[in-house]
C-alpha cells in the first residue's frame, strides 16, 4: 500500500540555520541553467573550507540527536572507515577484462551489495579541486529496508540511510583489499564523507537504472532504495549498459514525491544543469529541511517504486501501455 501521509504543514527554516546560509546561491554553484557541460564544484560533504556552504555543514552536525540507535551506527561507521587497505601485491595477477568482471561483480556480491556495474571514469564526474587518478569506476548499489525507509523523516529512516552507507563503504573496502591482493591499484571512495566524484552519473551509465523525479537512481528491482559506493581502479574490466525502462514517463505524471516534499524542493519538469537536461531537486530549498531533520528521504519513502515487489510489476504495465499505443498509431 501506498505510504499515507497528512497534509504537510508549511516549512519554516530555523533562523539560526539560515544566519549561516552565504550569499551565492547553492543552485548557481551546481550550474542550474548552465548550458555547457562542466566538471562539478564542491558543495556539500567535501571538506567545509571548500564550499560556502561549510558553516551549514558545521551546524548540520551539531543537530545530531542523543539517540542510541544513531550513536551505534555512527561508531559502526568510524569502525568500517577505519579499515586499512594494504598497499597492491608486488604481484600482478592477469586476467582478461571478462574473467576480472565477473570476479569484481562475485566479491562484490558476496560482500554485501544489492547491484554492481562498471563503468569508465568521464572527466565530468570528477569534482573540481579533486583528481581521480584510475580509468575505471565499479559502482556499488546497497538497498535500504524499505520498512525502515517509510518512516522518513523520523530518526529511523536516518538511521537506515547511515547504516546502508557504511555498508556501502564496507563493500567497496572489500573490493579494494581484493584488486590490490591481485596486484591492481584501487581506491574506495565508499558513498559519503569527501567523496571526490559524482556517483549518481556513472551509476546510470553502467546500468543501475534511471534518473527519478526526486533526484535518485530509480532502479528495476530495488526502486528508489539504492544508496551508492564507488571503487577506482586501473584494473581492466568490462564496462555495463545503460539500463531503460522509460521512468520518464511516469515521473512525469506521478506527483508523489513532488507534493510530499515539505520545503517543495522538487520540480514538475526537468531542468538543464551544466549541459543536461535532468530532474533537479532545489538545493537551496532542500538544504535545511534536511539538515533540521538529521536527513530527509521522504521523497524516497513515498515513491511507488521503492515498495517492495512494485518495481517489476510497473515496468510490466508501462510496456504494455507502450505497446498498446503503439498498435493505435496510424
Amino acid at each position: 500500500m501506498p505510504v499515507k501521509r497528512k497534509t504537510k504543514p508549511k516549512f519554516i527554516p530555523n533562523p539560526e540555520q539560515m544566519a549561516l546560509m552565504p550569499d551565492v546561491s547553492g543552485n548557481e554553484i551546481n550550474g542550474l541553467g548552465e548550458t555547457k557541460v562542466r566538471r562539478s564544484s564542491p558543495i556539500y560533504w567535501q571538506s567545509p573550507e571548500l564550499t560556502p556552504f561549510g558553516p551549514l555543514m558545521g551546524w548540520f552536525y551539531d543537530q545530531r540527536p542523543d539517540d542510541e540507535r544513531m550513536d551505534k551506527v555512527q561508531r559502526d561507521r568510524a569502525r568500517t572507515m577505519a579499515i586499512e587497505i594494504p598497499p597492491p601485491s608486488d604481484v600482478r595477477q592477469e586476467k582478461s577484462a571478462a574473467e576480472w568482471t565477473e570476479l569484481v561483480k562475485e566479491i562484490g556480491m558476496e560482500n554485501g551489495a544489492s547491484v554492481i556495474g562498471i563503468a569508465k571514469m568521464q572527466p565530468e564526474w570528477v569534482i573540481e579541486t579533486y583528481d581521480v587518478p584510475h580509468p575505471t569506476v565499479i559502482m556499488v548499489g546497497v538497498a535500504m529496508d524499505y520498512d525502515e525507509l517509510k518512516t522518513a523523516p523520523d530518526i529511523q529512516a536516518a538511521v537506515e540511510v547511515i547504516k546502508q552507507y557504511d555498508w556501502g563503504h564496507r563493500v567497496t573496502r572489500a573490493l579494494a583489499i581484493w584488486i590490490h591482493e591481485m596486484g591492481w591499484d584501487a581506491l574506495s571512495y565508499g558513498g559519503s564523507g569527501n567523496v571526490p566524484m559524482l556517483l549518481i552519473p556513472p551509476a546510470l551509465e553502467c546500468g543501475f537504472g534511471e534518473l527519478g523525479k526526486h533526484g535518485s537512481i530509480i532502479n528495476r528491482e530495488f526502486g528508489s532504495t539504492l544508496r551508492l559506493a564507488a571503487v577506482v581502479t586501473n584494473m581492466p574490466l568490462d564496462t555495463g549498459i545503460v539500463d531503460a525502462f522509460n521512468v520518464d514517463d511516469f515521473c512525469i505524471n506521478c506527483k508523489a514525491c513532488e507534493n510530499a516534499c515539505p520545503p517543495e524542493a522538487l520540480s514538475p519538469t526537468k531542468q538543464l544543469v551544466r549541459g543536461v537536461n535532468k530532474w533537479y531537486v532545489n538545493f537551496d530549498k532542500c538544504l535545511p529541511f534536511f539538515n533540521e531533520n538529521m536527513g530527509c528521504a521522504i521523497c524516497l519513502a513515498v515513491c511507488p517504486w521503492s515498495r517492495p515487489g512494485v518495481p517489476q510489476n510497473l515496468i510490466r504495465k508501462m510496456a504494455r501501455k507502450k505497446e498498446i499505443m503503439s498498435h493505435r498509431m496510424p
